[in-house]
């Protein structure tokens, strides 16, 4: 075990008694956002230009496009987390789109075989032999009749 462990774990049982409630937070926000030319410009005229965006024809827009048409605009520099925070105090944020998955997990159906050649399966699979530094493939077809159900 290391020093700094066994060491680390004395300290926290002596400190058991007391609870935690130290919040950690990251660095305060400025409350302000530059233009190009170097102007302040501060959050809550950021928060007005953001209500009326959506006030007109940008109403559907997400928080990046929001910042996006500010950037252009009013060549502010503003990033996309700061657009997001804002957009968020404000409650304007659009609901998360549901990803779909382009491939959907399908169950196998449950085929019911009544009779010889109704029902046909093949499978391939690849290998390495690793002594002759070559590869191979397998091809594998099974029919399905009822005499083997």
């Amino acid at each position: 075990m290391a020093e700094s462990s066994y060491y680390a774990r004395k300290k926290r049982i002596g400190q058991h008694d007391e609870p935690v409630t130290r919040i950690r937070k990251g660095r305060p926000c400025p409350g302000y956002s530059l233009t190009e030319n170097g102007t302040r410009i501060s959050d809550e005229q950021i928060k007005e230009w953001f209500v009326e965006l959506t006030e007109g024809e940008e109403n559907e827009y997400g928080y990046k496009l929001l910042a996006e048409c500010l950037r252009k605009d009013h060549r502010l520099i503003l990033n996309n987390k700061k657009a997001y925070r804002l957009c968020r105090e404000l409650g304007i944020l659009q609901k998360y789109r549901e990803r779909r998955s382009k491939h959907p997990r399908r169950l196998p159906r449950n085929r019911l075989v009544t009779g010889p050649n109704q029902l046909w399966q093949m499978d391939i699979k690849y290998g390495y032999v690793a002594g002759r530094d070559r590869f191979f493939s397998c091809s594998v077809s099974l029919m399905y009749s009822t005499a083997l159900l």
